[in-house]
Formats: C-alpha cells, sequence, structure tokens
C-alpha cells in the first residue's frame, strides 16, 4: 500500500478521524450488546508481523487479503491495554497470539486459516469515502467482539492501535467461497431432467433441492441471532454470504448493521432509520423510499436471496434503475416462485416479500426451511449430501 497521505481533498486526516471517531459514539453509544471489556480481550497485532497473499475481494471502502504466515515479534504485544485487562485474560491473549502463528495454515500449508480486512487504497482519494469506510471498519470490529453464532463470521484479531487509525485492521476466519459462485457451482451441477419437485421420485434432485434448502436454513438462523439481538443487518446480498473450508454457510461483512431500540418504535412498529440503505436489488421498498422501517426489511431481502439460491438466476435482471424503481419498488414487481417448489416455500417468499406489515417473523422463516428439510431427510438423502459436502472441500483444498 503507498504511503498513508496526510490529507485528502484538503482535509487534514487527523481531522476526518476525529469526525469518524465521533459518528461511530453516536452509533454505538446506547448500544445495550456492546462491551468494551470483550473488546479488550480480543488478540491484537502489528502489521509488520503479518504477511499477506492474494486478494480475496474488495468492497466499497475495505480489501480482504489471506495471511500466509504470522510471525510474532513479542509473544505478549497483543495484550496492548494490560491495565485494563485481567490477568487470566492477558494470558488467554498470549496463547491466541501464539496459536495464530502456530496455526496460520491448515494441515500440509495448503489452506490459510485468517484473512486480513483493512482500508483499501482508492478510500483515500475521497474524504467523504474515507470516513464511511473508518466507521463502517470500526462498527464491524465492535459487533464481532461480541456476536457469537456459528454461521456469522469469526473474529479473531485486530490492528494493535485504536480503530480510528489509516491502517486498523481485523483479522477473519477466511472463507473459500462467495455466495454468488456457489450459486453458478450449483447451476452447473444441477441434475438434468427435473420433474415437478413435489413428485420426490429423485433421490438427487431432491438432496440437491435440500442442499440449498439447508443452506438458506442455516443462513436463517444467523439472522435470526441478530433480530433476537435486536440487531438489524440491512445488507444481504451474495457479497456478503460465503463458505469456510469446512463448508459452512457464513454472514460477514457487518458494517451496516443497526442495533435498534425497541422504547423508540413508533405506533406500526417501526424505527426513523437511515434510508436507501443497502443493495438496491435485496433493498426492501420501504428503505428505498426512505421511510420508517423494522427488522423485516432483512426478511424481504432475504426472500429475495432465496429465489435466487433456489432458481439458480438473478432477480431483476436486465433492469436498470429507472425499471427497477418504477417496476420493483413503486409497482411491486417481484420473482416469480416456481410451481415446481413446495407450496409452503413459495407461499413463504410472496408473505417475505409482500407488504411489510404482513411479512413473516425470520423465526417464522426458519421454521419453514426446517419443517422443509426434516419432512424430506432420510439415510439415503444424508448421504449423497454429504457426499456433496466433501466433493466441495476437495474443490477448496485446491485454491
Amino acid at each position: 500500500m503507498p504511503a498513508i497521505p496526510t490529507s485528502i481533498e484538503g482535509h487534514d486526516l487527523s481531522k476526518l478521524l476525529k469526525i469518524a471517531e465521533k459518528t461511530v459514539k453516536a452509533k454505538t453509544d446506547n448500544s445495550q450488546i456492546l462491551d468494551v471489556s470483550l473488546e479488550e480481550r480480543i488478540p491484537k497485532f502489528e502489521s509488520s508481523e503479518l504477511t499477506l497473499g492474494t486478494v480475496l475481494g474488495r468492497g466499497g471502502f475495505c480489501v480482504v487479503n489471506e495471511i500466509v504466515a504470522i510471525k510474532l515479534k513479542d509473544v505478549s504485544q497483543g495484550a496492548s491495554n494490560a491495565e485494563k485487562v485481567a490477568d487470566d485474560d492477558i494470558n488467554h491473549i498470549v496463547q491466541d497470539r501464539g496459536f495464530m502463528q502456530a496455526n496460520c495454515l491448515r494441515g500440509k500449508g495448503k489452506d490459510c486459516r485468517y484473512a486480513i480486512k483493512k482500508l483499501q487504497d482508492t478510500s483515500f482519494n475521497d474524504a467523504s469515502t474515507f470516513i464511511n469506510g473508518v466507521v463502517d471498519l470500526a462498527v464491524e470490529a465492535r459487533f464481532l467482539a461480541v456476536i457469537r453464532h456459528p454461521n456469522i463470521i469469526k473474529m479473531r484479531a485486530t490492528c494493535l492501535g485504536t480503530p480510528f487509525s489509516p491502517e486498523y485492521f481485523v483479522i477473519l476466519d477466511r472463507l473459500y467461497d462467495i455466495m454468488g459462485q456457489r450459486i453458478t457451482k450449483w447451476k452447473k451441477k444441477q441434475p438434468k431432467g427435473l420433474g415437478r419437485m413435489m413428485d420426490r421420485k429423485g433421490k438427487k434432485e431432491l438432496a440437491f433441492w435440500l442442499e440449498r434448502v439447508t443452506v438458506a436454513y442455516d443462513l436463517g438462523c444467523a439472522i435470526k441471532y441478530l433480530h433476537d439481538s435486536n440487531i438489524i443487518y440491512r445488507d444481504i446480498k451474495p457479497d456478503n454470504i460465503g463458505f469456510d473450508v469446512r463448508d459452512d454457510v457464513k454472514l460477514f461483512d457487518l458494517g451496516l448493521v443497526k442495533e435498534i431500540d425497541l422504547n423508540v418504535r413508533d405506533k406500526d412498529g417501526n424505527f426513523k432509520l437511515t434510508g436507501d440503505t443497502g443493495s438496491p436489488r435485496y433493498m426492501a421498498p420501504e428503505i428505498a423510499l426512505h421511510k420508517p422501517y423494522n427488522e423485516n426489511v432483512d426478511v424481504y431481502s432475504f426472500c429475495i436471496l432465496m429465489w435466487q439460491m433456489f432458481k439458480m438466476e438473478t432477480p431483476f435482471e436486465g433492469y436498470n434503475m429507472g425499471m427497477f424503481q418504477k417496476k420493483v419498488v413503486a409497482g411491486g414487481a417481484r420473482p416469480a416462485p416456481d410451481p415446481k417448489w413446495p407450496p409452503e416455500i413459495n407461499n413463504m417468499l410472496r408473505r417475505g416479500w409482500g407488504d411489510a406489515k404482513q411479512r413473516p417473523s425470520m423465526e417464522d422463516v426458519c421454521e419453514v426451511l426446517r419443517s422443509e428439510i426434516s419432512q424430506n431427510s432420510d439415510e439415503e438423502i444424508n448421504e449423497i449430501l454429504d457426499a456433496s459436502r466433501k466433493s466441495e472441500m476437495s474443490l477448496h483444498r485446491g485454491f
């Protein structure tokens, strides 16, 4: 990365960082779940202790690289705020840093365990972009320090120093597939000559269906977990969903999450929150229209995503922004559920992307998916799913 500039568009960098710090404070001051003591227990690294490899992805503000090696300068250095951390926690931090150094690569050294997320070069070209990038990364780090769910990416460590530094980074578990890539793979391996799904005659066809339903269920449980913690995700899309080396689905990129205060709901159960937040293709109409909204905007986005996973096609493909605003946001156009899919699934999708007041909760959505899996699983189906899973894992090891 080039040298960090001292100013951006004539604005002193330190002043921009102060603005970012105030913004994060305003976003998180009244949080009921954030816990500074948990944040202090996260291991810390200097950038010079890390050797970076391939770029895995880029977003609006950040770049993600795999970490190919960790070489500690001082094993105990990661306990940066020792005066604030109990002795037992300091020992755990030291042990975690040592473990990460010794186990940076899996098995025989082919698979990287960890990835680093930091601001990308282009975020330093524009003052507003820089501030937003610092804010997003700092907010994400604070929430990842306290969130614990098997289908939400785990933060393993952070930068030694304040989040309001241009060189700040977080260390995450490395992912080996993004949902868009997985959908392409699913489409290529789709069994030919599918009959009506409800006939349930072909075991392979059924297993292929249940594979996608199971991924949707796991992902839905992660979103439900956030909602149970009074957190709205607000950015559900294929680019924010990946698969780890064990092929477990993971929700990542928590920069747009919003913790809600239930005491400030309006009479319709909504909140006055930022509009036009997220990706337009998956964005609930009420967000696009800058109306008050609540956690069921995630239900809308998730149902659009599930249609894409099940159909293996891009929703609203070919729409420009004008068409999208007119037909989808204002006109209520939605993807067409496939008549081959079970009626319970199709009814759930229609309700999920329908009127905001009538949408099911994430708990209801997960129950429909769980029922679909349990009603159709048997030993033979599970063996087919197992074989498919092992095949995906072997593909990962080839990266």
